[in-house]
């Protein structure tokens, strides 16, 4: 398992953005009068985040679902078409299946890890903070708002993919990242 801070400085990042100096007095101020973190309630946000005092979700967290067939896989997780898992078609997409396993079930491991890196609420989350490259060139910031951490395995069994913080404050900065981003979140601590 590989764990990394994910928010720090400048040098992390392609596009950075000050957070303003008015915003963080007004978000860790709030932070230390209420003891938690300034929130505000987005109109029309692009996602919902929610926070279960742990781990960071893109939605809300759920468990596992039961473990499908390739064919459901390749469908409702990958996104191909019924033309694509065609017999001619399917060795460009894998070849761990014949044609005529994609209505087995897959294996309970492999599902698992997929699910857990790939599709799970916190894998996603983790691939859309990828995408975005939020971050601040404003070392005192981040000091005062903390970062976030992405931990990863990637072991057969194991495979995981999800992003904590370590103070609930830093999920007012992570609100504002979002809106500087152009990705305007709600973020739900639950």
């Amino acid at each position: 398992m590989s764990e990394y801070f994910f928010i720090r400085g400048y040098e992390d990042f392609k596009r950075p953005e000050v957070i303003p100096e008015s915003f963080v007095e007004k978000a860790y101020g709030f932070y230390e009068r209420r003891g938690t973190p300034f929130l505000q309630n987005v109109e029309n946000p692009r996602h919902e985040i929610h926070y279960d005092g742990q781990v960071l979700h893109l939605g809300e967290p759920v468990d596992p679902p039961s473990i499908p067939t390739w064919r459901e896989y390749y469908l409702n997780y990958e996104g191909y078409s019924q033309k694509d898992l065609k017999k001619p078609n399917l060795r460009k997409i894998t070849s761990q299946i014949d044609y005529g396993d994609l209505d087995s079930e897959m294996s309970c491991e492999y599902f698992y890890d997929q699910w857990a890196h790939n599709h799970s609420p916190a894998a996603e989350f983790a691939h859309l903070i990828e995408r975005l490259e939020v971050g601040t060139e404003d070392a005192k910031a981040c000091e005062i708002l903390g970062s976030l951490k992405r931990h990863e395995g990637a072991f057969s069994g194991a495979d995981v993919l999800y992003v904590t913080l370590d103070e609930p404050v830093t999920l007012s900065w992570l609100q504002w990242a979002f809106q500087a981003a152009g990705e305007p979140a709600n973020v739900r601590k639950q």
